[in-house]
């Protein structure tokens, strides 16, 4: 394990000051560089990912948002995709939502939008109505699908291999 940051900063400036400054070395030039000339390497600018190749596009945010809206009549989920709209399902009301407010799924959090108290536009708890839509949507149509692919001999062909046959 390499010595703590303090340590290995005095060590490495220590040669710098003791040869580096009397032969006229700029002490700003090696400082900068940090570790990388200490270890005889480059400084790599790094953007924190792994590059895509080429002609793939990069990754986007969903355009699908889900919401949980509280009415005079009680509470609707539904979500907007750019101009479409889903049709609204009624689910129980969460005790602290007010007529007129809204949660909106935002990753793995809620955020309560108010238009009449801006105060209350906070982070809150996902209420499971609104995850369980979300997770339904992002669940491919297949995903439930028996391994025999639907095929109406398969269970025979198993039944035979269970029997011995």
């Amino acid at each position: 394990m390499p010595p703590p940051t303090s340590q290995r900063t005095l060590a490495g400036l220590l040669p710098v000051l003791l040869f580096g400054v009397p032969f006229g070395v700029p002490f700003g030039v090696i400082a900068c560089q940090g570790d990388a000339v200490r270890e005889g390497g480059v400084a790599e600018a790094s953007d924190g990912g792994a590059a895509l190749p080429e002609g793939t596009p990069a990754p986007r945010r969903p355009t699908r948002h889900y919401h949980l809206r509280r009415t005079d009549d009680g509470c609707e989920i539904f979500w907007i995709d750019g101009d479409l709209v889903s049709a609204s399902q009624a689910v129980v009301c969460p005790p602290d939502l007010e007529v007129g407010e809204r949660l909106r799924l935002t990753g793995k959090t809620c955020l309560r939008e108010s238009a009449q108290t801006p105060a209350r536009a906070v982070p809150v708890v996902c209420p499971l109505p609104l995850m369980t839509m979300e997770k339904a949507d992002r669940t491919p149509p297949d995903a439930g699908a028996p391994l025999d692919a639907g095929k109406r001999d398969a269970g025979k062909r198993d039944a035979g291999k269970r029997d011995g046959g």
